[in-house]
């Protein structure tokens, strides 16, 4: 398949994710290196993932540390309707007092300049702050500019949006301003397809808040924060930045606590004048940013020997323990975790090579299993029954059959027998890699794919024996989720199916009392009577095409087997 290694090929492994709690929001960050911490902030709409080339550059000089500005990548938004670039910097403030990293140096650029810039001046802090790229515009920016510029970001249930944030991304390339196709406004950027569907990521993870800190900074005026700001700053932009020319506007002639860097644009000499600038004040004293996430969060990462996995979690957390297992999409699985989660605390992680998780070194069966035990080790105390759902099936089995002390009961729903699978050719139309395309088509592709999959198992198959009797689900917030979980790898997303294909071919026969659910006319759930009479402690029953309606069949079997 082109595109496609079965090991690991992210570059960036030994960047670790977290987050940290800020009074009720979640601020997620990546963390690197080893020596005096620093903090470096992204532009809009991007995420910490901007910086993750940085990081790896400054890690054997600092312990670096890249926050998600609250909206923006996995930080959970401010949930104010305008924020202003104060509210940002007051969130800003909060964040670093929770890490333990108010006195580090800042690195800042764009739009978070804005924000490192008003928290510095308001706040007396950080012992010193690299501004790089600071727009101070002559005028301020007129109204109507800023709402044609932000125009909001609406997702539709047809994926239409699609198309319409593509173009935008497209043309944020070509003209400035984006919205204005004039000659006179061409700009001369060139620009990878990396860096590309890079900053579509990110788009797409802030989506209707995109424009939240991107909007409040063109609001915002920076002079009387320069005027007032009392810690030592550096503003310094590239000679091929678009903000270059607002060096001049710098009042280093008013406050001494300013000075001006015209930058080069070759990295490695930008780089080299960061490490020094960082440097100048770097407190070695602090290497570690403490965090206050705990394994009662919602949102969590844990450490697998081969990177991380991220796992959702959801309801009490005090509730007896559900592992929901989907792959290679999250559509029923979330279904699941949320027609459960009132009765139990719902595990649903995103496994390896999806989403935020790692993908492993291998992708055999029993490196998936002992990734998923270890998750478990992490999050639960106590053996919890697991849900699997879809191509997911075998790989829960096999967990049940090699780590039985931390399974206590199986949930089959569909998609256990080798004959739900396709053949071993079939598998790279399962799950293809789809090319980049400068026309946006691997957008596309993947959301029909998606669609497709609650049409139709497997989702390629267009004839009638593929008809499926599930209820579909084609509303985006069904939908939104594996979308994203697709596009951050693209070419590992399959590899928890591939795993679960070559299980399927040697299914274990496990101890623990199991359920297999069954709807009948659906190729999902074909030949699970025949599997289930072979296995001395599982049982077979109807469930509902819309899994709402199917809780009570499944909490039925929990409570009762939780008695026996």
């Amino acid at each position: 398949m082109a595109g496609y290694s079965s090991g690991a090929t992210d570059q960036n492994r030994n960047i670790r994710r977290a987050f940290v709690s800020v009074g009720s929001k979640k601020v997620h960050y990546r963390a690197c290196g080893s020596g005096p911490a620093i903090v470096l902030l992204h532009d809009s709409p991007r995420s910490s993932r901007l910086h993750t080339p940085t990081m790896l550059g400054l890690a054997n000089s600092f312990t670096v540390f890249a926050l998600d500005t609250p909206g923006y990548g996995n930080s959970d938004p401010l949930g104010i309707e305008q924020p202003e670039i104060g509210d940002f910097a007051d969130a800003l403030d909060q964040a670093l007092g929770a890490l333990g990293l108010r006195d580090v140096p800042l690195y800042a650029t764009h739009t978070s300049a804005k924000i490192a810039l008003d928290y510095s001046a308001r706040y007396s802090g950080p012992p010193r702050l690299i501004l790089d790229g600071l727009s101070i515009p002559t005028s301020p920016t007129p109204p109507d500019f800023i709402a044609a510029y932000m125009r909001p970001f609406v997702k539709d249930d047809d994926g239409a949006f699609i198309a319409k944030e593509w173009i935008r991304v497209r043309d944020m390339l070509r003209w400035f301003p984006w919205f204005n196709p004039d000659a006179s406004k061409r700009m001369q950027l060139e620009v990878s397809p990396d860096w590309i569907r890079d900053y579509t990521l990110d788009l797409f993870a802030a989506g209707p808040h995109y424009s939240d800190a991107y909007a409040a900074a063109m609001r915002y005026d920076p002079k009387p924060a320069l005027l007032g700001v009392t810690t030592p700053t550096v503003v310094g932009a590239k000679s091929d930045d678009v903000l270059f020319d607002s060096l001049q506007r710098v009042p280093t002639d008013k406050n001494s606590n300013l000075e001006t860097a015209p930058l080069s644009a070759d990295r490695e000499e930008w780089l080299a004048w960061l490490i020094k600038e960082l440097g100048q004040s770097a407190n070695e004293s602090i290497s570690s940013a403490k965090s206050s996430s705990t394994f009662d969060d919602d949102h969590v990462y844990v450490d697998v020997n081969d990177g991380q996995i991220f796992a959702r979690q959801y309801g009490d957390a005090a509730a007896p323990k559900v592992l929901v297992l989907d792959t290679p999409f999250l559509v029923q699985g979330q279904q699941w975790a949320e027609a459960l989660k009132q009765d139990y605390r719902i595990i649903l992680p995103d496994l390896p090579g999806f989403g935020e998780s790692d993908a492993l070194n291998s992708i055999l069966p029993e490196s998936f299993a002992r990734a998923i035990n270890s998750l478990l080790t992490e999050l639960s105390d106590t053996p919890v029954a697991v849900l699997a759902t879809g191509y997911a099936a075998p790989l829960a089995i096999l967990l049940a059959h090699k780590y039985p002390h931390k399974v206590r009961h199986l949930i089959i729903d569909g998609g256990a027998s080798q004959k739900s699978f396709p053949e071993a050719s079939d598998l790279d139309e399962l799950v293809p890699y789809f090319e980049f395309s400068h026309a946006g088509s691997h957008l596309h592709e993947t959301w029909h794919m998606l669609r497709d999959s609650q049409a139709s198992w497997p989702w390629h198959d267009r004839s009638n024996n593929a008809h499926r009797n599930i209820e579909p689900k084609f509303e985006h917030p069904y939908l939104y989720d594996s979308f994203m979980g697709v596009l951050k790898q693209p070419a590992h997303y399959g590899d928890a199916v591939r795993a679960s294909f070559s299980a399927a071919a040697d299914l274990p026969v496990p101890t623990q009392d199991t359920l297999f659910l069954e709807l009948e006319n659906d190729p999902a759930f074909c030949d699970l009577r025949s599997l289930s009479d072979k296995w001395p402690a599982a049982r077979t029953t109807s469930r509902a095409a819309d899994i709402s309606n199917s809780a009570d069949v499944v909490l039925n079997f929990l409570s009762t087997e939780s008695q026996t």
